[in-house]
């Protein structure tokens, strides 16, 4: 509940923040989104996770395929706590296939948090919806590759009226088209390059 010590702060900023967060395992205070698309190709799904293994920050995503699971696995091979939000009740998993994946996250000391009562079916509105709790709960925001009407693309938005820092990766074309999209509106370009990537996030997070 919003009046629990656990709560995490950065929902606060919300208008509409959740009156109850449901959680499997922790959370962290805060930390860095890694967000994108869930069709994308090897060198952008190697990247995320290579950045949320290099990063040093708990690594807040969405459990989705591709760029969210990434991130998450790059965080768990780092020892780095992790963070799902998730558009179905925290007792059942959205895609099925990244059971395990949960389980890691939690054993690992992360967590598994939604405002969506248990037994709830994900939703194109739900997804929507944890998508804002993303951008809230991060102090700032990495956009790896997302078409421009990606769903990674919400959480930018989200990040973006929250006054959240925001960065994304330099488009490499049509597959990234969103990316290009989030620099033209202000979202810091961040090279395909691992560790002036990182020495820019770390800078934008002071």
């Amino acid at each position: 509940m919003r009046s629990d010590d656990e709560y995490p702060p950065g929902l606060g900023d919300l208008r509409d923040a959740p009156s109850v967060l449901y959680v499997r395992g922790r959370l962290p205070r805060a930390g860095v989104a890694i967000v994108g698309s869930r069709h994308v190709d090897e060198e952008a799904e190697q990247f995320a996770f290579e950045l949320a293994r290099s990063l040093g920050h708990p690594v807040i995503s969405g459990l989705a395929r591709g760029i969210d699971a990434a991130a998450h696995r790059g965080a768990l091979a780092a020892g780095i706590p992790t963070l799902a939000y998730v558009g179905t009740g925290i007792d059942r998993t959205y895609p099925p296939e990244h059971r395990e994946l949960e389980s890691a996250i939690v054993e690992a000391g992360g967590g598994i948090a939604s405002e969506q009562p248990l037994g709830s079916a994900a939703s194109p509105a739900t997804l929507v919806q944890r998508d804002r709790l993303q951008a809230a709960h991060a102090r700032a925001v990495v956009l790896i590759s997302s078409e421009a009407e990606g769903g990674a693309m919400h959480t930018m938005r989200f990040a973006r009226e929250l006054g959240r820092p925001l960065f994304a990766l330099a488009a490499r074309g049509a597959r990234d088209e969103g990316n290009g999209r989030a620099i033209g509106a202000g979202a810091h370009a961040l090279p395909w390059d691992l560790r002036t990537a990182g020495l820019r996030i770390a800078q934008g997070l002071g």
